[in-house]
């Protein structure tokens, strides 16, 4: 009986990171591009930082990154390739996505965040 060889994805930890160099990259060349990373780790183990954290508003599922492309706003809520949204990360992207001039995109994988940018990009020069 052949075994099966799981897949090892990179965390979505270095895909965000590979995905700033990308943005860094990019500004750097000249392109509008602001952003910025959303402090939102909900996780500690100390009752006295999570009462602290609710007290100043912090909530869970706000989208990972938040991004000025050509003076359109969005949100990236960067996944690994095989990751999962929470309940709480859903209800958001939902939130946002019904505003009007705003949304979120989920993106599996640095490669997705690249090709949403570069089309906000393309649609601006093109």
């Amino acid at each position: 009986m052949a075994k099966s060889i799981k897949k090892e994805y990179p965390l979505e930890e270095e895909e965000q990171k590979n995905f700033i160099l990308y943005l860094d990259d990019l500004i750097l060349k000249g392109k509008d591009i602001k952003y910025s990373s959303i402090p939102n780790s909900t996780f500690t183990k100390s009752w006295k930082q999570k009462r602290k954290n609710k007290e100043q508003g912090l909530r869970a599922g706000l989208p990972d990154l938040f991004l000025i492309v050509n003076n359109r706003p969005f949100f990236i809520e960067m996944k690994r390739i095989n990751g999962k949204l929470s309940d709480c990360q859903k209800d958001w992207i939902n939130a946002i996505n019904e505003c009007e001039k705003l949304q979120a995109f989920v993106c599996y994988g640095c490669e997705e965040a690249k090709n949403i940018v570069y089309n906000f990009i393309r649609n601006k020069e093109g």
